[in-house]
């Protein structure tokens, strides 16, 4: 699947803890780019206090991503790339950060994004 069809295929779900929320966005944009699912062993959690312990038994979102992929200046990221906005784990995508909303897909200006991750190899 191609990343624009990754992120339109999503634009409008809701979000619901451990079904679209960001980690699981992320993540299986990151399964569909690697064919490793970084999520399986950590699931499941359904609802924001399931998914704060969590986290915090991995010693956090940007500790668990620097266990798994290659930090890179956010400048140089490119669509799929990885990054933290606010404590959501989002996509690069163009001119934006992309993340899970309440009812559809956020853009954020990337811009904002102080640290990145690739999953490329």
């Amino acid at each position: 699947m191609k990343f624009s069809e990754y992120i339109s295929s999503h634009a409008n779900r809701r979000f619901i803890w451990g079904v679209h929320d960001c980690c699981t966005f992320v993540g299986e944009w990151v399964r569909l780019e690697t064919g490793r699912d970084y999520l399986t062993e950590h699931r499941p959690w359904t609802t924001a206090r399931e998914a704060k312990k969590k986290l915090r038994d991995l010693n956090g979102l940007s500790f668990f991503l620097d266990q798994h992929f290659k930090r890179i200046p956010p400048g140089m990221a490119q669509d799929g790339d990885l990054t933290i906005y606010q404590g959501a784990a989002c996509l690069f995508s163009g001119r934006h950060i992309v993340s899970v909303g309440e009812t559809g897909l956020v853009f954020t200006d990337r811009s904002v994004a102080k640290e990145a991750w690739t999953c490329r190899h």
